[in-house]
């Protein structure tokens, strides 16, 4: 059996789900909470995986071995922990429920240790458990939070949904040899890449929330997509960022993206505005 078929199957199954959610309750803004929570767990990630180098996956779809890797954590990332994420939060599950998710995904984990597409380096099925549960906990109380109005909830959904999708866009454009990021902070060109793509989406994802949030206008709010590609020209020039392509089809692609994700966030925007009192 090829290596990426229990992928694909976790992720067919992760996408069921959410699709059953989202019909069930005629919400398909679910998918930005699920953006959200894809956001901090990919935060969660870059201290794990890209700084601590806890483990490895082998779903061997990419011929670059660390993109391959990358490609394997977005199954977990995207799709199976932030869908179960959103069902703990919309549904507001008991522990035992959550407990036995945790649970289910840790034997997830050994059969796919037995079926040698993934390793642990120092990385413990203790942890993934408690991580886990801990991570679905706090998926109710922010679901409680939004619920509640609260502005920091807001905020900083705004801002995770936003660097989940511009943290993915950037892998996707570093596949396809469009573009990345060379610091040398990694021997690992690849992982120096996703290293600075982090801190790059996450600074692209501030800037697409507080746009939304601070300007009523959509021509105001259209600085946002100037600003985060503002940010790549010097880096371009000073060798950090390196095009593959001719630079102007760079731009009108980046501009192009840029926007779009600049629309989600306004809707994401005001699905989560309308979440406050949905108890």
């Amino acid at each position: 059996m090829p290596n990426y078929v229990p992928y694909l199957i976790l992720t067919i199954v992760s996408i069921t789900i959410l699709s059953i959610m989202i019909v069930q309750k005629r919400q398909i803004g679910l998918t930005v909470l699920l953006l959200s929570f894809s956001g901090m767990v990919y935060i969660a990630e870059f201290f794990v995986m890209v700084i601590g180098n806890s483990y490895y996956y082998f779903p061997e779809v990419l011929s670059v071995q660390y993109y391959d890797h990358i490609l394997g954590t977005i199954v977990s990332n995207l799709f199976v922990i932030p869908v179960l994420g959103v069902v703990a939060a919309v549904y507001q599950l008991r522990l035992r429920w959550l407990v036995l998710f945790a649970a289910t995904l840790v034997g997830i984990e050994c059969l796919f240790e037995w079926l040698n597409i993934y390793h642990a380096n120092w990385w413990r099925k203790e942890y993934t458990f408690i991580s886990i549960l801990f991570f679905f906990l706090l998926s109710k109380f922010w679901m409680r939070a939004l619920q509640l109005g609260t502005k920091w909830s807001r905020f900083l959904s705004l801002w995770m949904q936003g660097w989940g999708g511009a943290g993915t866009v950037m892998y996707i454009m570093s596949v396809v040899e469009i573009r990345h990021y060379e610091v040398g902070f990694f021997e690992n060109i690849y992982r120096d890449n996703m290293f600075i793509s982090t801190f790059m989406g996450l600074i692209k994802g501030l800037f697409f929330a507080v746009a939304i949030i601070r300007f009523q206008k959509f021509r105001w709010r259209l600085l946002a997509p100037i600003l985060v590609y503002a940010i790549d020209v010097p880096l371009y020039y000073l060798g950090v960022l390196v095009v593959e392509i001719p630079f102007w089809i760079y731009t009108a692609v980046y501009l192009v993206l840029a926007t779009l994700l600049l629309l989600w966030t306004q809707y994401a925007y005001s699905f989560i505005s309308k979440l406050q009192g949905d108890v």
